[in-house]
């Protein structure tokens, strides 16, 4: 009976935990790059790189290198959860923009067995509407597809997976080098997940902007709301590097009330960047992710 006991508790109180973490819904509130993690999560309008098509598929249209990223995120310092992220990216010929793809595993593991498992592979491509010395203007989407696994049930055995698909599309905007302004909206096909009760994947329209007074400074600011809900998430970050090779970042986040801190590190054709994101209830969060690429 002890014996019971003692594997039924710490059963009982993963799955609470990770019910919290997952209260948010399917596929949602999760992002690769430690970059924008240490700027508050604002990225909508700085995008540039091979994670991209995460936060906005038109920052794509900015790549002028191959590039392949990978990343990991310790979500609330809990060690039953796993997100693990890999990306990679590919300039095309001027005027057909740039593709990237990209995978992502989150899942919920408790006594080595799999409670729940989210997978995701994106096909993204973004591109310039127009383009001149002074302004920009580029459009992105990203195909998902979306599919969950359930663990094993001692009852009713396997409890079976679904797969879906999502649309996303992004465009961004740049003023004089200096401004760009980026608006990002997911699921615009309102996808559903599951077959007797299916499940509304998240959609979320996000609104950015950021400014960059001069080489090796940003700032950005994000407004990220999910549609049918009352409530806004503000996003507000910065960057500034101290040397060639060194970047510092700083920002925070409201609903939730969050502050986020990080560092990259530039060498050659290498990125590594980490970033801490604080919360007052769940714990604290730690996001590292290396990018190599390659000059054409």
């Amino acid at each position: 009976m002890k014996n019971i006991f003692a594997i039924r508790v710490p059963f009982v109180l993963t799955l609470l935990l990770a019910g919290t973490v997952l209260a948010g819904g399917l596929f949602t509130d999760r992002y690769p790059s430690a970059r924008f993690g240490a700027m508050g999560g604002s990225g909508v309008a700085v995008s540039n790189d091979v994670w991209a098509p995460f936060y906005n598929p038109a920052g794509l249209s900015r790549l002028n290198a191959w590039q392949v990223g990978s990343a990991y995120g310790r979500l609330f310092s809990a060690n039953f959860i796993s997100n693990i992220f890999g990306a990679a990216a590919l300039p095309l010929p001027a005027r057909y923009g740039a593709v990237g793809v990209g995978v992502e595993y989150f899942g919920v593991d408790y006594d080595g067995q799999s409670i729940s498992g989210e997978y995701t592979a994106r096909l993204s491509h973004g591109f310039y509407l127009l383009k001149d010395i002074h302004s920009s203007l580029a459009v992105g989407y990203s195909l998902n597809i979306y599919h969950w696994a359930l663990g094993n049930s001692p009852r009713f055995g396997n409890l079976g997976s679904a797969t879906t698909v999502g649309v996303d599309v992004g465009l961004l905007a740049n003023v004089y080098g200096r401004t760009s302004v980026g608006v990002m909206l997911t699921n615009i096909n309102t996808p559903q997940m599951g077959a007797l009760t299916p499940v509304d994947l998240p959609q979320r329209i996000v609104a950015g902007i950021a400014y960059e007074p001069y080489e090796g400074v940003v700032t950005s600011l994000d407004l990220n709301r999910q549609i049918g809900s009352d409530v806004t998430q503000m996003w507000a970050g910065g960057e500034f590097s101290p040397t060639s090779f060194l970047k510092i970042r700083l920002g925070a986040t409201r609903n939730p009330n969050r502050f986020t801190a990080g560092f990259g590190i530039h060498y050659r054709y290498f990125q590594l960047d980490y970033a801490l994101i604080t919360h007052s209830e769940l714990g604290t969060s730690h996001m590292l992710n290396i990018i190599v690429w390659k000059t054409q």
